[in-house]
């Protein structure tokens, strides 16, 4: 991904806002690039490519409720896979 690409995918995430806020609480919430964690997604000991990042909130990322936090598999149970987050971010970023 070009330094271009990955700047306009950056800022259509951000447009977007937290995907957990938008899809289970229906509101707008500022967020940080989350690159995708599990072995799918990156080699050991590097972060997913940047097509493999969706918008979270500070609290879905890093926060109480992070999947950071709280670990994948837990977080994934409570609000989705990250396969389906990414599916709709790129859909609405298109």
């Amino acid at each position: 991904m070009t330094t271009t690409e990955r700047k306009a995918r950056f800022n259509a995430l951000a447009r977007i806002g937290c995907i957990v806020c938008r899809i289970h609480h229906g509101v707008f919430t500022e967020a940080a690039i989350h690159h995708l964690t599990g072995i799918k997604y990156r080699a050991m000991g590097k972060k997913a490519d940047d097509k493999h990042t969706i918008p979270l909130c500070l609290n879905h990322h890093q926060g109480a409720q992070g999947i950071h936090v709280i670990g994948m598999r837990p977080w994934e149970a409570m609000f989705g896979t990250q396969d389906s987050l990414l599916g709709y971010c790129d859909e609405l970023i298109k």
